[in-house]
């Protein structure tokens, strides 16, 4: 959810009124998301300005200015100063950022593939599996005759979302969900 306090709301929606329907508003599908992204956030790592030309690095003009300070080039015309190591022997100040970025795009597109692969096993899972000792537990119930367990337990297993429901019932309750269904297809038992 988007909030804000009440002051910085009324003064946000009075310039942007469109943004209302987006603010202090649960967001939709915010689970199913969380089970993609995980609770990761945008950082603005990678982020460019609007008006940066595409294609181009951002750091390239300081890149080449670096790059003339350890080469020793530039103002001093082919002079190296003291201290100063080939570019050659080390990596430029470019390299080290695109290494920087694969390993960011790497690694986040690894996060995204795990929470992906995790939410596709979650939902995968069948909605209609029943606890195995289901039938145990019709069968512990007092006072119904094998053809009534049986014809109960028939029905959970062709209603899972039902059997499951009854499975975590309490013990009394149990026995009332049963005899209701069992009064109402043996009538006058």
């Amino acid at each position: 959810m988007i909030t804000l306090d009440e002051e910085h709301y009324n003064g946000h929606v009075q310039d942007h009124k469109s943004d209302a329907e987006y603010l202090n508003k649960p967001l939709l599908h915010y689970r199913e998301m969380t089970a993609i992204f995980g609770n990761t956030m945008a950082t603005g790592n990678f982020a460019k300005d609007s008006s940066a030309p595409l294609g181009r690095e951002d750091d390239e003009g300081e890149s080449q200015e670096e790059g003339d300070e350890v080469t020793g080039h530039g103002p001093s015309e082919g002079h190296t100063t003291q201290g100063a190591t080939s570019s050659a022997s080390r990596p430029s100040k470019k390299s080290k950022i695109a290494e920087m970025e694969e390993d960011g795009l790497v690694a986040a597109f690894k996060s995204v593939g795990e929470n992906l692969a995790a939410a596709i096993k979650m939902v995968a899972k069948p909605d209609n599996e029943l606890p195995p000792d289901l039938f145990d537990v019709l069968n512990q119930l007092p006072g119904f005759n094998s053809a009534h367990i049986s014809f109960y337990y028939a029905h959970l297993v062709s209603n899972p979302h039902i059997g499951k429901a009854f499975y975590n019932l309490p013990f009394e309750h149990k026995l009332n969900w049963v005899t209701m269904f069992i009064a109402e297809k043996f009538p006058g038992m």
